[in-house]
Order: C-alpha cells, then structure tokens, then sequence
C-alpha cells in the first residue's frame, strides 16, 4: 500500500478462537436451512421432468441436461467457490451465491424453451449453489471442534429434509398453479438463503509467536500447573483464548472485561500464560481489539474479518469428522488450527499476494495429487459414484408415473420417502465414522477401517439395489427401493472427507478435496444425460437405473483394493529401508481385511 510508514509485520501463526457451541448453533442453523433449500430444490427437481417435457415436447436427454449442469456446477466449482470463500469470507460468499441462483430461478419462471431452463438453471443456479454450498460446510467446521460431526451431521441432514420436504409440495403446487409457480415460490425461498448467510459472523482470531511455540516442547514435559490469582483460579493458558473471546464479545464498559483483562496481565506478569507455557502475542489478527495493560478494547464490526478470511489455509478446514480422533491434532493442535504458518514479517503485498483467488485455486487442484495410487483409485470411484447418484433419483418420479402407472401423488411421495431414510443414513453413518464396532474377533476395533468397510459395502449394495430396480413394480416396493436408496448412499457424503484423511492425512485434504468436486462434477455432468439416453433408446426406464447401479457397485467394490495396496507400499518400503518403516497414524497404511 502507499504511503511513507513501513509495513505491518505479522508473525507466527493466526489461530482462530474456536466457540463450540453460542453462536456456533445459529451458524448450524443457516447452514442447515441453505441445505434444505439449496438440495430440497435438487432432489425435488425431478418432480418437474415429466410437465416440462410435456411443456416444450423434448426428451428425457435434454431434460436430464438441466440437472446434471445444476449438480455438475455445484460441484465442480468447488475450488472456485472455495477460493471467492477464502478471499471473501463464508458470510459475503453465501450471500452473493443465493442472489445469484434466486435470479436464475425467477428468470426460469419466464422460461420459453427447455433450452432456456437449462441455462437459468443448470448454469446460474448451479453456479449460485456452489456458492452457497461451500460456506455453508467451512463456516461449521470453523465455528466446531470439540462438537463438529454432531454439528455437521446436523447441517447436512438438511437434504434429507429439504428431499422430504418440498417433494409433495412442488407436486401440490404444479396440480393447483402450474410448474412456473414453482421456480416462482422457489425464488423467494432461496432469498431467504440471504438471511441464512447473514449468521455466518466470522471468528475471532489470537496470534502466537512460532518462536515461543518451539518452548512449549520443553515446558510440556515439567508439567503445568494452575496459576491461582486474586480473581479465582486461572488453568494454564489454554483457557486464555476463551477469556479473550468472552471478553471481545463484551461491550467496552461492560465489568466483566476489567477482570479478563486483570487475569491475562496476571498471567503475563507470572510468564504461564500459555496452554503449553508458551507466552502468546495477544495480537489480533484482523478480528480483535488490542489488548494492553490498561483493559480489553471493545470489539468494533468494521475491525471483525469481513474482506479477507484466509479460512482455506486451516488444513481441517473440510473435516466434518470429529478432528479430536485425528492423531495429527493430537499431535500439535495449534499446528492445525492455524490460519498461517510463516515464521517470518509479512509485509501487505505479501498479504494481499495471499489472498490471489487463482493461487487457491491452484492449490486445491495441484495434480501431483494423482500419483498416488490410493487417491486416484478414490478418486475414480467418486466419479463412478456421482455418474450413478443423482440419475435414479431424477428419473424416481416420472418413472412410477410412466413406468408404473402411479399417480403423481404416490410418485412425489417415493421423493419424500428417499429425504427421510437419507436423513436417517446421515445421522447413524455420522454416528458410528468415529466409533469402535462390536463386532467378533476384534474386527471393528479399527475405525479407519471400520469407516472404509461400511463406504465400500453401502456403495455396493446400493448398486446392486439400484441394478435391479425393475423388481420394485408397484407403488409399495418403489418406496422401498427409495428408501433403501437413500439410506445407502448417506455414507457417500458423510464418510468422504474423513476416509480423505485416513487415506492421505490432514496436511493434503485441502488439495484432495479440491481434486474430488472436480472428479465428483465431471461424473455428475455426465451421468443424467447418458441415461436419459438410454431412456429414451430403449422406452423404459430400467436400462437407466441399470446404468447407474453398475457405476455404484463398482465405485465400491473397487475400493477393496486399497488395503491390499497400501500393505504392498508398506512391505516395499520395508525392502528398501532395511527396517520395518514408522506407522503413519494419520492414513490407511497397515489395514487388515
């Protein structure tokens, strides 16, 4: 920047102050409502296939084009979305990705053409989902340590429901008003998605020098002790951090801020102020007030981080698993937690070079990532899983309609069928990713590989359910097959980012991640249209559903394989060192079937 003064230095890391819980439940609140919405609005969409194909007489090839941009671009433009995220921040990012998908679907309302909806819907609204779905997931991993699968198992039930939810409706509201009453309702619902994102207040931040850091090794292993003040006891300064948030959220002549501040100089006078017996810098890094002897500054809004988060550089930021259960994070938790690791000043052009949208980008999809073979298999299977997903789902309803002679009631009721056991599925599989199972012979004492087993085997039996779909011919057994569908295929959104970390460990989900919504778009933008294709080839549905069943059970059945490839690596390296090599805690490096 110009100007005569030197640079602002900034050293060590910046650690985000981590609430668990206040209002960390509101932020699960907006994200699990932008789930319902954004999601409701997509597993509900096949609702409208059969009127819009009657509407402007096309085929099931071109309609399935409109969901398969509309999922293809919600994920593929993770990195991007991630990278205006990290630049903007989750509350900017959500807010201007709801306005976005709210014109493309108002737009949709004066559509002419089939070829019109595709582009206000597959596009603008796809690209407006991505924006608003990945805010969505980083604000709660943000705001939730301690508390974070039970608050993103929560958040992303919001599928499951939005499913449940806005299937019967969307039908209710074509019999009575038409299918452009529903991109009208719709549009207002995801002007809501406005407010949701308003909750998405960013964090507080505390800064702690490197250098001091490297002290807290050797005062570890003495032992810390609790420092006792003329205002109560005070732990070791672990709890530092949490006075400091409590204080900042305090009005300036609020009492309560005199006593955080008496208790932190305490603690600086006595030289324990740290966790680990580290002396903290209370420097605020973008979000805080400045700390002196005096007393805690009040917090002003315009000093909160609003322009520039930097959340992407937090290396759990996509966890949705219990980070606590990780060994890296129990190896060195601020090493995680921490925004930025430059044991250096950083002057603003450094800064600002940080923030560059197309450097995240980079990272998130840096390719030397597919050299290793376990990724890529995962990767490849993520392709075939998302080829498979979203087809039987789109094709549900017109399916029992043309296929089966059900009524369109009974059809938008296999919808809300798939929402709630989805919901169910999200909930038992987030429940047990992180848990030993009672199973014989010690089998289930592993969760890492407890997490692989139940990934692989839901995949492969819900494509094989998926396969044989022409057994489900009447209204009973296509709820059924709905709800067998949805629970199933749950484990696929909630065990992929932690199987991510099993497999590569934390340091490179950010770049894995990156890399899978890409692998994850391309399979979705391909998967509906080829079996629309097959649809309209063939007259019946079932070659679809076949199609789609053989990617999925091969997505999981291929998977099996990693634990003999990891165990090959593992006696190669063996071969090679001489000596049996150091386990690698953090990967799936010595699983045994």
């Amino acid at each position: 920047m110009g100007g005569t003064g030197a640079a602002p230095k900034i050293t060590g890391n910046r650690i985000p102050i981590v609430p668990d819980g206040g209002w960390g439940w509101m932020v699960v609140l907006g994200s699990f409502l932008i789930h319902v919405i954004a999601d409701g609005f997509v597993y509900s969409f096949g609702i409208l296939v059969d009127v819009l194909q009657k509407e402007f007489k096309t085929d099931n090839a071109a309609a399935a084009l409109i969901i398969a941009l509309l999922t293809g671009l919600t994920l593929g433009s993770g990195p991007i979305a991630s990278a205006i995220t990290n630049k903007f921040g989750c509350r900017i990012a959500s807010i201007i990705g709801s306005c976005i998908a709210s014109v493309g679907c108002l737009a949709s309302y004066f559509a002419t053409s089939m070829g019109f909806i595709t582009f206000t819907v597959g596009i603008v609204m796809g690209i407006g989902f991505g924006l608003m779905y990945c805010p969505a997931i980083v604000i709660v991993t943000m705001y939730f340590e301690k508390r974070r699968a039970l608050a993103t198992g929560i958040t992303v039930c919001g599928a499951g429901v939005g499913s449940a939810l806005f299937g019967p409706i969307n039908e209710r509201v074509i019999k009575y008003f038409g299918w452009r009453a529903v991109f009208l309702s719709f549009t207002g619902v995801i002007l809501f998605c406005t407010l949701c994102g308003a909750t998405f207040r960013p964090l507080q931040f505390i800064s702690a020098d490197e250098k001091d850091e490297e002290d807290e090794e050797g005062e570890e292993k003495k032992g810390d002790e609790t420092e006792h003040t003329k205002h109560g006891k005070v732990s070791r300064a672990g709890n530092l951090p949490w006075i400091m948030e409590d204080a900042a959220l305090l009005t300036p002549n609020d009492p309560r801020i005199r006593t955080h501040s008496s208790s932190s100089s305490q603690i600086d006078r006595t030289g324990t102020n740290s966790a680990k017996g580290s002396k903290l810098s209370l420097r605020a890094a973008n979000s805080m007030g400045q700390v002196n002897g005096d007393g805690l500054r009040g917090r002003s809004r315009s000093g909160t981080v609003t322009s520039s988060t930097g959340y992407l550089q937090k290396k759990d930021v996509f966890y949705m698993g219990s980070i606590h259960n990780v060994s890296e994070f129990k190896e060195n938790p601020d090493k995680v937690r921490s925004i930025t690791s430059i044991h250096q000043a950083v002057t603003e052009e450094m800064a600002a070079r940080d923030e560059n949208i197309l450097e995240v980008i980079s990272r998130m999809l840096n390719l030397s990532l597919l050299t290793e073979v376990p990724f890529l298999l995962f990767a490849i299977s993520n392709l075939m899983t998302s080829v498979g997903f979203n087809s039987p789902l789109y094709f549900l309803p017109i399916h029992g309609e043309k296929g089966l002679g059900l009524t369109s009631t009974d059809a938008a009721l296999a919808i809300t069928t798939f929402g709630i056991t989805n919901t169910a599925g999200r909930l038992v599989f987030g429940l047990i990713g992180d848990r030993e199972l009672p199973l014989p012979y010690g089998w289930g004492k592993d969760p890492a590989r407890n997490r692989l087993w139940i990934y692989n085997l839901s995949l492969t039996f819900c494509g094989i359910l998926t396969a044989c779909s022409y057994f489900f011919n009447g209204f009973i057994q296509l709820c059924v097959y709905a709800g067998l569908f949805g629970f199933s295929i749950s484990s696929y959104v909630c065990l992929t980012s932690v199987i991510l970390v099993d497999l590569l460990g934390l340091e490179k989900l950010t770049n894995a991640f990156g890399l899978l919504l890409l692998f994850q778009g391309i399979g979705t933008v391909f998967g509906p249209p080829i079996s629309g294709y097959l649809a309209d080839l063939t007259g019946s549905y079932h070659p679809a559903f076949v199609f789609c069943g053989i990617n999925l059970a091969v997505s999981g059945l291929m998977l099996f394989t990693i634990p003999f490839l990891n165990k090959r690596k593992e006696n190669q390296q063996q071969k090679e060192q001489g000596v049996k090599p150091l386990v690698d805690h953090g990967k799936l490096t010595n699983l045994d079937l």
